[in-house]
């Protein structure tokens, strides 16, 4: 069995940040931050996904209506290629918590 990429493509924002806040100024203090990358994923070629991203084989993108009525295609299509069977429904009920009271 071949590995495949199912799913929609990632949006290429894999840089880690690290947070720096400051106080500047005696009396009347001015607050400010600093934003520093601290990592990044780099491919074996050296290459970078940050602002490129990554593109499925398969592009099965959840559309709005499956979001709200909790149904996950992309799982249910990589069960499916698995040579199980789930429906979108079912693949959903996996991993969804129900946080009404």
């Amino acid at each position: 069995m071949s590995l495949l990429g199912i799913g929609d493509r990632t949006a290429g924002a894999v840089m880690t940040g690290r947070l720096i806040p400051h106080i500047y100024g005696t009396g009347r203090l001015t607050l400010y931050a600093v934003m520093i990358t601290v990592g990044d994923v780099r491919l074996t070629d050296g290459g970078s996904l940050e602002k490129v991203g990554v593109t499925p084989d398969q592009i099965v993108p959840p559309t709005a209506a499956d979001l709200v009525a909790k149904r996950d295609p992309v799982l249910a299509q990589a069960i499916e290629r698995l040579g199980g069977r789930m429906t979108p429904e079912e693949a959903g009920r996996l991993f969804h918590e129900d946080k009404t009271p």
